[in-house]
Order: structure tokens, then sequence, then C-alpha cells
């Protein structure tokens, strides 16, 4: 019989390489059940009654409580998620385009004086569209809101938040910029040579 480390096949004998070693299972914030003595159940001769039948029953409450935040978070196409989403890139729309804010402070620096009226009917033009996509943008994210629920993700109702909140922001310069437009100017008759 040889004692070289490698001739020995016996399985007490050799050690593990890495990829045999046993590994832990467990999931991320959910504690490991430990198994009890049995000294707070009954034995299973017959149905819980007492105390102990409330005892269970405050456990299955107390566990569905803690496993309830580590549920997975209620997604799909009709989700707070997606509304908030869609919020955001109608925001996005509002934003970017600069309409808006471009039309307010031409009105704030034209300060009442009299503009031509096809400029006008431009001026009320983009000022309507700009407000629906603000104004779509508040509903989307109210709606998102309203779908909200315990098992909605936080950056979820975030996201739908702010873009509730900026787009209401938004409607209210779409309709101070509106009731700044001035009068229109008077038409000046064509000279004539």
């Amino acid at each position: 019989m040889s004692t070289a480390p490698g001739d020995n096949d016996s399985p007490d004998r050799n050690p593990l390489t890495p990829n045999e070693a046993p590994k832990p299972t467990f999931e991320p914030g959910v504690a490991p059940e430990v198994p009890d003595s049995g000294a707070a159940h009954p034995s299973d001769s017959g149905p819980p009654t007492g105390e102990a039948a409330d005892t269970r029953e405050a456990e299955a409450e107390a566990a569905a409580v803690t496993a309830a935040p580590h549920a997975p978070a209620a997604s799909g196409v009709f989700s707070t998620e997606t509304f908030g989403i869609v919020g955001l890139v109608l925001l996005a729309v509002t934003l970017f385009s600069g309409q808006l804010l471009e039309i307010l402070t031409s009105m704030l620096l034209v300060d009442g004086q009299p503009i031509g009226a096809d400029q006008i009917t431009q001026i009320r033009t983009q000022i309507m569209l700009g407000g629906a996509v603000a104004l779509l943008t508040v509903v989307v994210s109210a709606l998102a809101l309203v779908l909200a629920d315990s098992r909605t993700r936080p950056w979820g109702r975030w996201v739908s938040a702010a873009a509730l909140i900026a787009g209401l922001l938004f409607v209210a310069v779409a309709a101070v910029s509106y009731l700044l437009i001035p009068e229109a100017a008077p038409m000046m008759p064509p000279v004539m040579e």
C-alpha cells in the first residue's frame, strides 16, 4: 500500500475541489426557517384547538406580513411603472420642445403691445398644443399614482409624482401664456400710390 497523497482514491482522503464544495442556498432578505422543538405545537393527532390554533394563525399572519415586502413587484403593461415612464416621456417632449417657456418669455417681453393677428393665431396654436401635451402628462402620471399599491416599486412612484408636479407647472405656464396674449394690432389699409 502506497502512502503518497495522489495514490489514495478514497473519498475521505481527497479534498473537494472548489466546484464540488457544498454551496449554501438562501434568498436575500428572507430569514431561514429554523425548525423548533415542537413544544409550541400540539401533536399531529388532531386539529389545533384553543391557544395552539391562535398561535398558528398569528404565526401565519406574521409570516405573510414579513413576506409581503419581499414579494415580486406587480409589473406588466398597465402598471404604475409603465405609466410613470410614459408620463416622463411626455414631460420630456414638453420640456425639450421649449415652446411654452419661449412663448411665456415672449409674452412677458411684449408687455401688452399689439401684435399681428396672424401671429396671435400661431401663438395660440402653439400654446394649445404644448398645454395639451402637458395636460396629458398630468393625466398619465395621476393614473400611475392611482394604480400604485404596496407591491409597486418605489422608483415608479417617484417618477410618477415628479412628472405630475412638473406637468402641472407646464399646464400653469400654458394658461398664463394664453392669458398674456395681447390684442391684435389694427389692420393698416394698403398704401395707394
